[in-house]
């Protein structure tokens, strides 16, 4: 019995470590330079923004546009990489909207980073869509040569 039950402490330890490796490697896939190449909010075409992300561990960093900064200066997320979509959880740590929390949803898909997050209410998105009335932002970034 004993070795029964040790056999399952190993087990259930080594599914615990692995868990964390894989969150440590889907964390890393994020570092680097992202600039923005599509922006959706509600429904409307915000592109033109033009911003970067630069991520480093599960922290980012907005720059090169001085009102998306303002408000949104410096991220926090955490990540859900078992839910289908993949989930991201977002807590902006400075500017005009520190302490505000997203939750949204992420994918890497042909050599860009999207993510779609609720911006105001609770709940998070199904699909990678912006549309009218969801309070819902869709963003499409490219990542940036070293």
């Amino acid at each position: 019995m004993k070795t029964k039950l040790a056999c399952l402490l190993v087990v259930a330890l080594t599914l615990g470590a692995g868990g964390e490796s894989e969150q440590k490697q889907e964390v890393a896939k994020f570092a680097g330079t992202w600039a923005l190449s599509e922006c959706r909010y509600d429904g409307r075409d915000h592109s033109s923004l033009k911003f970067k992300v630069v991520f480093r561990g599960n922290e980012g960093k907005i720059e090169g546009n001085d009102k998306v900064a303002s408000e949104y200066d410096k991220i926090k997320f955490k990540l859900d990489a078992t839910m289908t979509p993949r989930a991201i959880d977002i807590t902006v740590s400075a500017g005009s909207q520190t302490d505000a929390t997203m939750q949204g949803i992420y994918e890497f898909k042909d050599g860009e980073l999207r993510i779609c997050a609720k911006v105001f209410g609770n709940g998070r998105p199904k699909d990678f869509d912006a549309p009218d009335g969801s309070s819902s932002v869709l963003l499409v970034l490219k990542r940036e040569s070293k």
